[in-house]
């Protein structure tokens, strides 16, 4: 009943950089990106961590307003990604980042390269990217830590909001497209 699914959480944005690239929405770019790729099974897209912005409590107002620091590029955590698929060419998947494709079919990044797993071996963000707001304000982490995984039982570790709190980059970049 779908042409095309993401599992894709509720910090995590995805968006279409350059309209050039594909069109001026999320289904052209990928419809286009499919298209255009025989081999395509679906799309990886690179995470682009954003940290805390130094933010202790949750601030008034919106994710994307007050989280604007970001990761360097090449953070060991950017290297993992998220997909979008034909769910027709899908066997089943190996966890929320990588599917197993039908044979004859790929995971390919932007560039329309083979990524053979949950991380690529470089990053690829200058056409299409999922800003991730992992860790947000102290508090708000320690409300998700709480909650635990969505994928196994587990409660996060305080050590991955500091590990992901980076903040190298002021970047506002998605603020044009919303």
């Amino acid at each position: 009943k779908f042409r095309y699914m993401g599992f894709i959480d509720a910090d995590e944005f995805v968006y279409i950089r350059n309209s050039a690239d594909g069109g001026s929405n999320l289904y052209e770019f990928v419809d286009k990106f499919m298209k255009s790729h025989n081999n395509a099974g679906g799309i990886a897209i690179n995470w682009c961590m954003f940290g805390s912005n130094g933010h202790i409590t949750k601030p008034e107002g919106g994710v994307l307003e007050n989280y604007t620091m970001r990761a360097e590029d090449n953070f060991l955590e950017n290297f993992l990604i998220k997909t979008i698929c034909d769910p027709m060419k899908v066997l089943g998947f190996v966890s929320v980042h990588y599917p197993i494709y039908c044979k004859g079919f790929r995971n390919l990044n932007e560039n329309g390269e083979i990524v053979h797993g949950p991380r690529t071996h470089e990053i690829h963000f200058s056409k299409i990217r999922i800003n991730h707001y992992f860790s947000k304000s102290r508090e708000e982490y320690i409300a998700k830590r709480q909650r635990g995984r969505a994928d196994i039982n587990i409660i996060r570790p305080m050590s991955d909001f500091d590990l992901n709190d980076k903040n190298d980059i002021y970047d506002t970049e998605i603020l044009g497209f919303i």
